[in-house]
């Protein structure tokens, strides 16, 4: 038992990192089911009185989904990826889910804000050891 504590304590950022592989991969899954349906995003926007609801507002937040997902998931431009992402989930928190109220059934508020907290961690703090930043980092030619 306490080789296995020992293991998870030599570790411990290997977790962080696969929470951020798998936030990329829920926005990226995200973004492809809003490009999927660009127009029920768009009504979504509008009928929740979103500022600047249009067009071109949904698809810079499929793209940012989609691109920003990927890149979170490598671990590569992580910082800026997740940058990519805030506009987006707080708009998305204070427009579109807080009026569902934190614990009212079927609310999508818990859900965004764990998603605009974890973006906000990694935009402060960037990847782990297991990402394209670090071997990128480690690996620089002097």
């Amino acid at each position: 038992m306490e080789r296995w504590h020992d293991w998870l304590e030599t570790h411990r950022d290997w977790w962080i990192d696969m929470v951020r592989v798998y936030l990329g991969g829920v926005l990226v899954y995200k973004g492809l089911a809003f490009l999927a349906d660009t127009d029920a995003l768009i009504r979504l926007m509008e009928l929740n009185n979103a500022p600047y609801a249009s067009t071109l507002l949904a698809h810079y937040i499929v793209i940012a989904h989609i691109c920003g997902g990927v890149l979170l998931m490598v671990g590569l431009l992580t910082r800026f990826s997740a940058i990519l992402q805030l506009p987006v989930l707080v708009g998305a928190v204070l427009f579109i889910h807080a009026r569902e109220g934190f614990v009212s059934p079927g609310s999508n508020l818990p859900y965004a804000s764990m998603i605009l907290l974890l973006l906000l961690h990694f935009s402060l703090y960037g990847s782990g050891r297991i990402s394209a930043d670090f071997y990128i980092e480690t690996h620089k030619s002097v």
